[in-house]
């Protein structure tokens, strides 16, 4: 199942909601999913729904608000190989009950479908109410794969979205806007403010499993960064010792080690016996003891040693 999914369903299995928060909840359905029709004489209201467990929750958010019988059709998309599902309101005055109890329409004026503005809800409650309408009707989200988290609520018309971002702005939460194949949505990228989404819908479940995948990919990309940095010093270590390792060999070919000093004698003959230990480990093993600074100092003096006398020999 995807993550899409999984939130829906904690959202349609919750308890049911206040008489008001269900009425804002089909309002952001009619707003992103309702579309009406009419002809020969007859009115259809229909609201799309994306799986039979969503048809059945819209079809109990109407019954709440007075439609006695809608409709519930199956339609295959063939585009896409899916069913979908209209969830129908017929009748001239049927429609008009509903759209008057949900104030998107005044009484006795002509049939059409008003947007209510999310700033004028006054209840918090409701406004959690409508922002969970949306993300029903038209969100989806991933936590996983190469594009990472990403929230986004398809709202097809630019005023949709106006609207649902300014419902949103009451909860701290700005979604980017953007167009894409002349329809309108709002997305999110930020984990954190996904996170704050999920907690403003009640989605509590999907929200703990976020937070869970958020962690685990925390530590899997810290592992990875002390896995590269382990990596990357390892191979610093090895390409610093491979080059002292020849310079010593230029140096023994040359004069000989034993006609160096004691202290760099020392740190040559270290280096052949431990040629994988790093400068610390190889300092450890000095009779006395010495930091890495002087390890590598001499070193360096190892090195200079054997490119000066290669340079006399060429030259002889």
């Amino acid at each position: 199942m995807s993550f899409t999914r999984q939130v829906k369903q904690e959202l349609v299995r919750q308890r049911p909601k206040p008489l008001c928060c269900g009425a804002w909840e089909l309002i952001a359905f009619l707003q992103l999913r309702g579309y009406l029709t009419i002809g020969q004489g007859r009115q259809i209201l229909s609201i799309r729904a994306e799986d039979t467990a969503l048809a059945r929750y819209l079809f109990s958010l109407l019954k709440t608000a007075g439609i006695a019988a809608p409709a519930v059709l199956k339609q295959q998309q063939h585009s896409l190989g899916r069913k979908i599902y209209l969830v129908q309101v017929d009748g001239e005055e049927s429609i008009e009950a509903l759209l008057v109890y949900l104030g998107m329409k005044e009484a006795g004026r002509m049939l059409q479908l008003d947007r209510p503005s999310p700033l004028s809800i006054p209840r918090r409650c409701c406004r959690r109410a409508y922002a969970r309408g949306a993300f029903l009707a038209g969100g989806s989200l991933s936590i996983a794969g190469s594009s990472g988290y990403h929230l986004e609520i398809n709202c097809s018309y630019q005023e949709d979205a106006a609207c649902l971002r300014d419902g949103l702005s009451q909860f701290s939460l700005r979604p980017f806007l953007r167009r894409h194949n002349g329809c309108y949505s709002l997305y999110l990228k930020n984990a954190e403010a996904i996170a704050d989404f999920l907690r403003v819908i009640g989605a509590n479940s999907s929200l703990l499993e976020l937070e869970s995948a958020r962690v685990v990919k925390s530590m899997r990309n810290q592992v990875n960064r002390l896995v590269n940095c382990d990596t990357a010093n390892l191979e610093k270590i090895v390409s610093s010792a491979q080059q002292q390792l020849r310079a010593i060999e230029l140096i023994e070919r040359r004069v000989g080690l034993s006609n160096l000093p004691s202290s760099l004698r020392e740190a040559a003959r270290l280096r052949r016996r431990y040629p994988e230990a790093s400068l610390k480990e190889l300092g450890e093993k000095m009779e006395p003891p010495l930091g890495k600074s002087g390890m590598n100092h001499r070193f360096r003096q190892l090195g200079h040693l054997a490119r000066q006398w290669d340079q006399k020999h060429c030259r002889n």
